[in-house]
């Protein structure tokens, strides 16, 4: 059985070495890992880990919403360059956090630039969104052919609009928190789910780092709320994760 864990922040874990975690999550059948950046100085780590499992380790490389207002003039480029060298590589992660910033302007410029950049190159776009559900209405038209909404723990309504826009929901452990569980897990079409741990972040004990190599408890708790038998579930969605990241198998 084999699983993508298709967003963690490799980069940040501090309770034991990423050479080690992404091992430990190749012997559960965790062999695709997408590695996300935040900010510009993760881009470089996050190269490096690719380069290390070029097989196993698919780079994402974006400005977070977070840190839009760090961002140092020219990064722009230096993330374009970052898309020409690896072919591979998603934009990601960007979007929009209106509990973070109640401020669109400075957010929507940086998100709207990683989206045209996800468009001309043709890669998945890796999507924030807290709390913007009406600033995300002016983005739906331009959004790329593929995009997920990652660690989705809001509204039905919300995740009908995403499907109706061709996109994915990415589900971590915090989907098991929400109060929208049952009713997103079960309308959530089941070509458009995608697992992630959101590592070492959003992990299902507080406090405690979260790592890819329990993405198939993830896979398990969910198949048992959807009422699916575990397997069946499993194969589709590592599928649905092989089309996002546009590796043919």
């Amino acid at each position: 059985m084999q699983f993508s864990d298709t967003h963690v922040h490799l980069q940040d874990f501090k309770t034991r070495f990423a050479t080690d975690i992404v091992r430990a999550a190749l012997e559960k059948g965790v062999d695709k890992l997408v590695c996300v950046s935040a900010a510009e100085k993760d881009w470089e780590k996050v190269a490096g880990l690719h380069e290390l499992f070029p097989r196993n380790i698919i780079p994402a490389f974006g400005l977070h919403p977070w840190y839009v207002r760090e961002a140092s003039a020219g990064w722009e480029e230096r993330l374009e360059a970052c898309l020409r060298k690896y072919p591979r590589a998603l934009v990601g992660e960007t979007g929009l956090d209106r509990l973070h910033d109640g401020d669109e302007e400075p957010q929507g410029a940086a998100f709207s630039r990683q989206i045209d950049l996800a468009r001309a190159y043709g890669r998945p776009l890796i999507i924030h969104a807290v709390r913007a559900q009406d600033w995300l209405e002016k983005y739906w038209k331009i959004l790329p052919e593929k995009f997920v909404f990652h660690s989705f723990a809001a509204s039905a309504e919300l995740l009908a609009k995403v499907a109706a826009h061709g996109g994915y929901a990415g589900f971590s452990f915090s989907i098991l928190r929400s109060r929208h569980k049952e009713r997103v897990l079960k309308a959530v079409p089941p070509d458009r789910i995608l697992l992630e741990t959101d590592g070492p972040y959003q992990g299902p004990e507080k406090g405690r780092e979260v790592e890819p190599s329990r993405l198939p408890e993830l896979a398990r708790e969910l198949a048992e709320v959807r009422g699916l038998e575990f397997p069946g579930f499993a194969a589709r969605v590592y599928q649905n994760s092989l089309e996002f990241l546009n590796i043919g198998k």
